[in-house]
């Protein structure tokens, strides 16, 4: 007998898991796939660390600041603001807080107007002077429409948020919710972003290894949920029967819903949400194409090509290469084949566009790996808050009378920081529902 099961081990549930272990809670964390981590994890291919999706971590997300320990993670950042492409040449967005020397280039290059400068910097000034929650309190729109109503001009939002932000929120059109935009924006202003020397997915694996042994157990996949007379029996393949008081799904929503038994029509036809897609492909460079940790972006729009965004991973962290060859990371927005051929096509048509970029070179390059995921993010056009919580409301319980709870980012602002905030509330959910 347990007394918690939380079935599935991406960061929400890891940190759940981890969180009950610190209360003295007898806790089982079942995995269906062969490690922890969900969509955070890092693959090795060819002397290559290959995340799974390009992805990054903001070192200002509050939530990871208190869950993990940095240096031991060994964070290597990027350089803050980015390079956009436009017109045959980069042009530097800095930071003129952190950068001032590079931002007084920006200050007299055309790339976009001056008003669109000052009013960055305005809108910087204000995102610094919030609280972590105060965004919950302010207006609700599209991303799109809160910049237009600040003032900024359509060439800065095509130029520089429509493909900086795309590939945070990982759509274009910038439809997702002013209030995550603008808790974003402040995470971006007042920290870094950057990666574990050896990968995304030392992230999951050092929240683990604070896991008592025997807590994870991978390679169990869950059949079926029962409940009688207030015990819960979870059935996995292959293996024994667990007893337990109380169940945490920290799994996909379409999957928690299946197990207990609350589909929908268009959840059984599919997906409850709208999801937004992408594809990672990278590249083995002999050469390196830029010299610095920094993000690249295409201030061209879709037309010019498919890459939203590129970086050097080798220039953030040497260690993402055991060999003196460089790894280049190329991510689309919006697609995500299906097949060998959709991706043969989108690859080829990626190579095209680094090669406009970054000239010859690039159409020389060794594809290492690519990671097409339909179900990237979800689509986030609201965030309800009430008195500084998430729509999700009190740790995404189900059923806290049941014992029965829901974990995971999509139950609050999708991202490391949700899905770490979920695992949290939810720990402190169940530890109250125990006690009751």
């Amino acid at each position: 007998m347990k007394d918690v099961v939380v079935i599935g081990a991406g960061l929400a549930g890891l940190e759940c898991a981890r969180l009950l272990e610190q209360r003295q809670t007898d806790v089982a964390l079942l995995e269906a796939s062969d490690a922890p981590g969900g969509r955070v994890r890092t693959d090795v291919v060819d002397g290559f660390r290959l995340d799974r999706g390009f992805q990054v971590l903001l070192d200002s997300y509050p939530e990871a600041q208190r869950a993990l320990n940095y240096p031991a993670l060994s964070l290597k950042r990027f350089l803050p603001g980015a390079l956009v492409w436009h017109r045959g040449s980069f042009h530097r967005f800095a930071d003129p807080f952190r950068e001032p020397l590079a931002a007084t280039g920006l200050l007299f290059d055309p790339v976009v107007p001056l008003m669109d400068k000052l009013r960055v910097l305005r809108l910087r000034s204000q995102v610094a002077r919030m609280g972590n929650a105060d965004y919950l309190e302010h207006p609700e729109r599209t991303t799109r429409a809160f910049l237009q109503d600040f003032g900024f001009s359509e060439v800065i939002i095509r130029r520089f948020f429509q493909p900086f932000f795309g590939g945070v929120f990982l759509e274009t059109e910038l439809a997702t919710s002013s209030r995550l935009f603008e808790f974003l924006f402040r995470m971006f202003s007042t920290g870094s972003a950057g990666v574990p020397a050896l990968g995304m997915g030392e992230i999951p694996q050092q929240i683990a290894s604070r896991l008592l042994p025997g807590t994870l157990v991978t390679g169990a996949r869950v059949k079926s949920l029962k409940r009688a007379k207030g015990i819960f029996t979870v059935e996995v393949e292959g293996m024994a029967a667990v007893e337990t008081r109380a169940v945490v799904l920290a799994i996909e929503e379409q999957d928690a819903r299946k197990l207990l038994g609350q589909q929908s029509r268009k959840q059984k036809s599919g997906s409850s949400r709208d999801w937004n897609s992408t594809t990672t492909f990278y590249y083995a460079a002999d050469q390196a194409p830029v010299d610095e940790p920094i993000l690249l972006l295409n201030g061209e729009g879709t037309q010019a090509g498919p890459v939203n965004h590129a970086a050097l991973m080798t220039k953030v962290s040497r260690a993402y290469s055991s060999s003196r060859q460089h790894l280049v990371a190329a991510n689309v927005v919006g697609e995500a084949p299906e097949d060998d051929a959709g991706m043969a096509a989108l690859e080829q048509r990626v190579r095209e566009h680094l090669a406009k970029w970054f000239g010859a070179q690039a159409q020389m390059w060794k594809v290492v790996g690519g990671y097409p995921i339909r179900h990237a993010l979800p689509l986030q056009r609201s965030l309800q808050g009430d008195k500084g919580e998430p729509a999700s409301r009190i740790g995404a319980v189900s059923d806290a009378e049941a014992r029965i709870f829901l974990c995971g980012e999509y139950r609050e602002a999708s991202s490391i920081q949700g899905a770490l905030a979920s695992g949290r509330r939810v720990a402190e959910a169940v530890a109250a529902a125990l006690k009751s």
